[in-house]
Order: C-alpha cells, then structure tokens, then sequence
C-alpha cells in the first residue's frame, strides 16, 4: 500500500511539474474554443457513455486547464474525439464502471473548420509497469484513488503535449 501510495505522489508530483513547463512553452498559443466529443456512444458495443456521461465534459474542463484560451474568434479551435473507453480492449465496460484505456483523435482547427493537417491521435492506457505497450502510447500506474480523475486528467495532459508539439495553424493564433 505504502509503495502504491509513493507511486501515486511521485505522479501527481512529476504531473504538476509538466504544466508549469506547458504553461511556458505554450504562452502565446491561444485557442478560442474546446469541443470534445465522445463518438463511442454510437457503437452498440460500449456502455461506457452511460457509466461516465460527464466525461465530454470533464475532458473538456481538464484541456482548458492546460492551454491558453482567448475571447478571439480568430484562434484556432481544438477538436477532440473520444473514439474508445475500455477496459483491457473490451468497450463494453463491467457494472463497476472499470476502464483503463481512453483513445482519441485530436484535430486543431481554423475559425472556419479547416484542420491544415493539424491532428494526432491520442492513446491512453493504465497498465502496471512491466507490461509491454504498444509505441505511442502514453502509461500510467493505476491506482485505487481517482482514477476517474487521473485517467481524465493524463489525456487532458496528452493533448495538451500534442498541441505544443504539432503547433497551430500558423498565423491564426494571437499573441
């Protein structure tokens, strides 16, 4: 419990860390919107819509915490498709609301829709250490306290890495 529970602070601790340094790389990328929706929904074989509806939401809540966004209708806008929630693959979640991986698509937008190839998936997964993941996928420790949150909060974090890596649409964004 104790090593679980050091695993965890050293998380948070190393999580808190990474914004203060996207909070400096990206001064001066500004986005006048944040749109995140769950296309999962529509599958027949996921539940997961119904066991967390807030997470479109919450997800959304989570990325505004990590990038700058502006009243500039001229700013790009960030887009997020939450395509899976799963548990170990499986989209049809357990009545224990269990789930260890979220995926998605994030694309970063013009005011008039146009993504100029502006866009990267994104892969979450909880997994304990010594599992092989495949490339690209950012791992987590699980842990028993807020995972919900922390499962949100690491693909929050990983789109908010994607945008300072991919960049914007150029001259769009103010400073």
């Amino acid at each position: 419990m104790f090593t679980r529970l050091k695993l965890f602070a050293l998380a948070a601790s190393v999580s808190a860390g990474a914004l203060v340094q996207q909070a400096d790389a990206t001064e001066g990328l500004k986005f006048s919107e944040i749109d995140v929706e769950a296309s999962y929904s529509a599958a027949s074989d996921s539940n997961a819509l119904k066991m967390f509806p807030d997470i479109e939401n919450d997800v959304q809540k989570a990325i505004a915490q990590r990038v700058a966004t502006s009243d500039n209708a001229n700013d790009p806008e960030i887009s997020v498709d939450i395509r899976k929630i799963a548990l170990d693959g499986d989209t049809y979640l357990p009545d224990s609301a269990e789930f260890n991986e979220i995926e998605g698509v994030v694309n970063i937008t013009a005011p008039n829709g146009a993504t100029g190839g502006r866009s990267f998936p994104i892969s979450i997964a909880a997994r304990s250490g010594d599992e092989a993941m495949p490339a690209g996928v950012i791992v987590i420790p699980p842990s028993d306290r807020e995972f919900y949150q922390a499962m949100v909060n690491a693909f929050a974090d990983g789109v908010a890495d994607g945008v300072l890596k991919v960049g914007t649409l150029g001259d769009t964004a103010s400073n």
